[in-house]
C-alpha cells in the first residue's frame, strides 16, 4: 500500500508503485480545497493529513471518505504525529494542536 499526493488530492494505492513508475492503481482519492504539502499519517483505521486550506482531515481508511475535520487558522503544513491515541498537527502561524 501507498500513499501519494498532488496539488490538492490524497491518492490512496493499493500496493506500491513498481520501480521506475509513477504509481500504483488508485484505491480511492479524496480532494481538498488547496495543496497537500505533508506526509499523511495512518492510524487506527484512519488517514490524518493537513492541507494549505488550514484545515486537518480525518479520513476512513478503507473508503477514503471524510470522518471528520478541523478548521484551524492558518494552513497546516506539517506532517501529523500520531501516538498514544493523539494527532498532533502545527499549523503555518506557529499554533500546535492536539486532537484526542
Amino acid at each position: 500500500m501507498g500513499v501519494a499526493t498532488d496539488e490538492v488530492r490524497l491518492i490512496w494505492t493499493s500496493q506500491p508503485p513498481p520501480q521506475g513508475t509513477r504509481g500504483g492503481k488508485p484505491l480511492w482519492t479524496f480532494t481538498t480545497r488547496a495543496r497537500v504539502d505533508s506526509s499523511p499519517a495512518i492510524a487506527g483505521g484512519r488517514v490524518f493529513v493537513g492541507s494549505n486550506d488550514g484545515r486537518v482531515y480525518g479520513l476512513d481508511l478503507a473508503s477514503g471518505k471524510k470522518v471528520w475535520e478541523y478548521e484551524a487558522a492558518s494552513p497546516v503544513t506539517s506532517s501529523p504525529a500520531v501516538a498514544k491515541g493523539k494527532v498532533v498537527v502545527a499549523t503555518a502561524d506557529g499554533q500546535v494542536i492536539c486532537f484526542g
